[in-house]
């Protein structure tokens, strides 16, 4: 009877556990359950297993160890990848680590200062790794918390988002290219094991420690994205570690810091914080982290947690979960776990990470060998779980990096522009009830930014702020943080001084904090803004259960990190740069957000549209004024873009030349753009230059000798000393209009000197004669100061940022036929000249001149020309300041009003017509080309045509210009107030 009853007690766990089963298969109507279940059916872990020679090289290796070599394999102590001399202290620890405690690894570190983290570099890691593998018999295995990538514990390398952010943009092949690129890095610099991904579903928002770590609270969702990870790590030849066995998303304690408790059922574990190691277990995870967690539904006993539990460890996670690989602590020096090094041997873990004295940790578990209480084949199972993961890294035949081709396999710009739009993906928009969003970058703004930092921090909000000041006319920035400058201190600003504030939010998920909070103070100066009635902006880096705690906030974006790349995307979904489309991954249960919830907002391309139909047909007499020209051969052909409030027309008209057989005239036909080159590119680059963009600045009240010496040694001294910058930009620096240099000059600097010795005509600012020769030696002036050619300058600043693509100096010869032809030229180079230079004296220079050379189309010329209304700005690129623009475009009293610092102003029975109103500025092309902008009518209209073919002699574009130009002002009701 009693042994009956003793089965009959035995058989209720059993038809328990046939219960949970197939109610966990009855539950598989959720198709990410679905995958997450047949992935882990399919196979016990995608690891690669062993070559018959490195198994071969396991077993011998573990045959000749001894065993103080042995017990020493089980610890991982650290070191801070810095320049570290042999003699010191610190590199002859990690001697005696090596050969003394015969370690079986290290773990790159980060370490702290009264500034903030130190943060190891890779140069040195990679050197002192290679170091040590030299020093230690056997090959060291080296990790690092890797969990938002390399940048996360390195001065360099590629900076990823969080997990939860990540998550967020709602695609696990992002998680997998996270993965394979940080383990590609980690690889890199000689670290081979990276203690990531985080697999704990967070489903605590009081969780201090986790919370944005973890890609969410949907157990089959974060599978997903921890399987990708785990792949992607080991596509980058790396191990990858699922932690925080068994889940240590529902604590509210900090495990740093206490004992945290996980006191859900064992049928919520099966469903809930088992699946992602599962998950992980299933896609090829090497190692499992164990948690200082008490889990009372697997480890009854209080004073036992998962890290020292047989029944979790060997129970659960090797017998249940069916797992080979290394079980690993979490950091040995945690509250909950100090010192129990033997304990945790015993219960199953192959891996002491970071024992607060190594020593210690050694002799315990020598102790412990001796004995008994660990044994032989207890200790020799370790052993062989690590020899087999240095195997499978192959650390048993090549255990160094190559120092000297780091920087061709770590921190590549392409890896970091993706880790940028993965961030992008992510930012997600939980509030915004007054519709600000998308800010206006086109429209002049002033901010106020507030940058609070929840931890110590020096300068909070550097990377935010930098990408808000180019995009606001004035940006005031106040921080605070927990250390050095505390909000309490601060005066805000008069609501007057600003027209938007930001309020930004840096918390920080960092161990032995224990909350993810903002600071009291911090939280009532944010108040005094949400009650100025100015409107407040709202922007989170890090914790999304924030929002509970601000209901006043009326607009709330979230980047769930505090990384740079956070920062950098915050600024661009700001300003519609990239579109919001991120959905949150936990549920906010104070506001009533549910996770799933996302606000999506368009991105604004801030680029010109099209007109419709309607819009491009009222323009339908310009058209017809130019189609006139063309019958009166004014030119073969042309092209006119209208830019009006944001829109543009382009049209074309013609052929390239009057032959027969001539191509027609494209919308994208290429012109000669001829003395358009100087206001396209010299002085805008001049501006970039006064700006101070570049690291030697141009002083626009400097006497041009000082960047040109030369100049000095020319005729009439009294004269030439006084010539500075803005007399060539304004053309009233004496020197006459043009001449032939041509005839005779061979080349660049034959023209220079030719022109460092041209005598004056007239008094330095007492008139003003448009001169070529002025803006030669502008360009002059830029090239030495940035120490780049002309053309290198104009595509990296101008033409490539504004997506100018077809605009370039010295055109290649295989598109020449596209490209509109201008002279027949019957004194220099005896040719029809089409895709070269038409000015004498720019192909004399080599084709690449100031006042000269370029070509480029319509749509590109309409895209510079809303830059400037714009206000400096295109499709997001900041070319110029506002205030810049505005200086540029100012009629000078130097030149008696007709000039501006480059540009020409429209003058009484001037080609711009009769209608641009005062503030208009504009420039023409001796080959037929212009261009004027009107930023009081947000209006500009750029002209192409090639009326020198096949002779400079007809000049009926004059009046052609004034009638295109009238027609189109009367065309958009703006002739009612004339200009002049």
């Amino acid at each position: 009877m009693e042994g009956r009853r003793v089965r009959f007690v035995f058989l209720i766990p059993v038809l328990l556990l046939t219960f949970m089963a197939q109610k966990t298969r009855s539950q598989k109507n959720n198709p990410a359950e679905e995958k997450v279940a047949a992935a882990q059916s399919g196979s016990k872990s995608r690891a690669k297993s062993l070559s018959p020679a490195a198994s071969a090289w396991v077993e011998s290796t573990l045959g000749k160890m001894t065993v103080d070599e042995k017990i020493g394999q089980l610890l991982f102590t650290t070191y801070h990848g810095g320049f570290t001399a042999t003699d010191s202290p610190a590199y002859q620890q990690l001697l005696h680590d090596v050969q003394d405690l015969h370690v079986g690894g290290f773990i790159v570190i980060t370490h702290g200062s009264p500034l903030g983290i130190v943060k190891s570099q890779a140069y040195p890691t990679a050197v002192l790794a290679n170091q040590l593998q030299t020093k230690s018999k056997l090959p060291l295995l080296i990790g690092a918390d890797f969990e938002r990538g390399t940048a996360m514990r390195y001065d360099e390398g590629t900076s990823f988002p969080t997990a939860m952010a990540v998550a967020a943009g709602g695609n696990p092949k992002d998680a997998y290219t996270m993965g394979k690129i940080t383990a590609s890095e980690a690889r890199a610099t000689g670290v081979h094991w990276v203690y990531a991904p985080d697999s704990d579903v967070n489903n605590n928002p009081a969780n201090p420690i986790i919370n944005t770590r973890s890609f969410g609270e949907n157990p089959q969702r974060v599978g997903e994205f921890v399987s990708a990870f785990v792949k992607g790590v080991a596509d980058g030849s790396a191990l990858a570690t699922a932690k925080h066995f068994p889940g240590h998303g529902d604590t509210a304690a900090d495990s740093h810091i206490d004992l945290a408790v996980i006191s859900a059922s064992r049928e919520r574990l099966e469903h809930l914080e088992l699946v992602p190691f599962r998950a992980a277990i299933a896609a090829g995870a090497d190692t499992v982290m164990t948690g200082h967690l008490s889990v009372p539904a697997l480890e009854p006993d209080p004073n036992t947690p998962a890290t020292l539990s047989p029944k979790i460890l060997e129970g659960l996670l090797r017998k249940e979960l069916r797992f080979q690989g290394l079980i690993v602590t979490d950091a040995m020096d945690m509250g909950g776990i100090t010192v129990r090094y033997a304990r945790a041997v015993v219960a199953g873990v192959d891996c002491l990470l970071m024992p607060p004295v190594p020593d210690a940790a050694f002799e315990a578990l020598e102790g412990a060998v001796k004995s008994g209480r660990i044994s032989k084949r207890r200790l020799d199972e370790s052993v062989r779980r690590i020899l087999q993961a240095k195997a499978r890294l192959g650390l048993n035949k090549n255990r160094l990096v190559d120092v000297n081709v780091l920087n061709h396999k770590f921190g590549s710009v392409a890896w970091q522009q993706q880790a940028q739009e993965i961030s992008d993906r992510g930012v997600t928009l939980l509030r915004d009830k007054p519709h600000r969003l998308p800010l206006d970058g086109t429209k002049p703004s002033r901010a106020l930014l507030l940058a609070f930092y929840a931890d110590p921090e020096p300068y909070p909000g550097e990377d935010l702020e930098r990408e808000l000041r180019s995009r606001f006319d004035s940006l005031t920035t106040l921080r605070a943080d927990t250390r050095f400058v505390n909000a309490s201190t601060l005066k805000l600003p008069s609501p007057d001084a600003y027209d938007v504030a930001i309020v930004a939010f840096f918390v920080r998920v960092s161990d032995r904090k224990g909350n993810v909070d903002v600071p009291p103070e911090q939280v009532g100066l944010a108040e005094q803004i949400y009650k100025t009635g100015k409107p407040v902006i709202t922007v989170a880096f890090g914790s999304p259960y924030l929002i509970e705690g601000f209901p006043q906030a009326e607009t709330w974006l979230a980047a769930f990190g505090i990384s740079d790349v956070a920062q950098i995307s915050l600024a661009r979904a700001l300003f519609g740069e990239i579109p919001v489309r991120g959905h949150l991954p936990v549920t906010v249960p104070g506001v009533n957000l549910q996770a799933g919830f996302g606000i999506a907002v368009p991105a604004n391309p801030m680029a010109l549209q099209p007109m419709d139909v309607r819009e491009d047909g009222q323009l339908r007499p310009a058209y017809e004024a130019v189609e006139r020209a063309v019958k009166d051969k004014a030119f073969p052909g042309a092209t006119l873009a209208v830019g009006f409030r944001g829109k543009v027309a382009v049209h074309a008209f013609g052929k390239l030349s009057y032959d027969a057989k001539s191509r027609a005239v494209l919308p994208t036909t290429m012109y000669d753009i001829a003395s358009l080159t100087k206001v396209v590119v010299t002085t805008t680059l001049v501006a970039k230059l006064a700006e101070g963009d570049f690291a030697v600045p141009l002083d626009l009240e400097a006497k041009i000798e000082r960047y040109l010496p030369e100049w000095a040694g020319g005729p009439q001294p009294e004269w030439r000393h006084r010539v500075t910058v803005r007399h060539l930009l304004t053309h009233t620096s004496g020197l006459p209009p043009f001449k032939e240099y041509w005839r005779s000059s061979q080349g660049k600097q034959d023209t220079l000197t030719k022109i460092f010795t041209e005598p004056l005509e007239y008094e330095p600012g007492s008139k003003e004669v448009y001169s070529d020769l002025g803006i030669i030696l502008m360009a002059e002036i830029i090239e030495r100061l940035t120490g780049r050619k002309l053309d290198d300058l104009a595509n990296s600043f101008v033409f490539s940022p504004l997506g100018m693509r077809n605009s370039m100096y010295k055109p290649p010869k295989k598109i020449w036929p596209t490209i509109a032809p201008t002279e027949i030229d019957n004194q220099y180079r005896h040719r029809l000249m089409q895709g070269e230079v038409h000015d004498e004296n720019a192909y004399a220079i080599g084709g690449v001149s100031g006042h000269a050379g370029v070509f480029s189309t319509a749509p590109d010329l309409a895209a510079f020309c809303q830059m400037l209304l714009n206000g400096g700005v295109y499709a997001h690129q900041r070319i110029l300041r506002r205030a810049t623009v505005t200086l540029f475009t100012t009629p000078q009293r130097l030149s008696g009003g007709t000039r501006t610092l480059g540009w020409a102003v429209p003058t009484p029975g001037g080609l711009a017509g009769h209608y641009f109103s005062e503030h208009s500025f504009g420039h023409t092309g001796f080959t037929g080309t212009s261009i004027w902008v009107d930023p009081d009518r947000q209006l500009f209209v750029v002209f192409l045509t090639n009326r020198v073919h096949p002779t400079r002699e007809n000049q009926k574009i004059q009046q052609v210009r004034r009638d295109v130009h009238d027609a189109v002002m009367q065309a958009l009701g703006l002739a009612t107030t004339a200009a002049h």
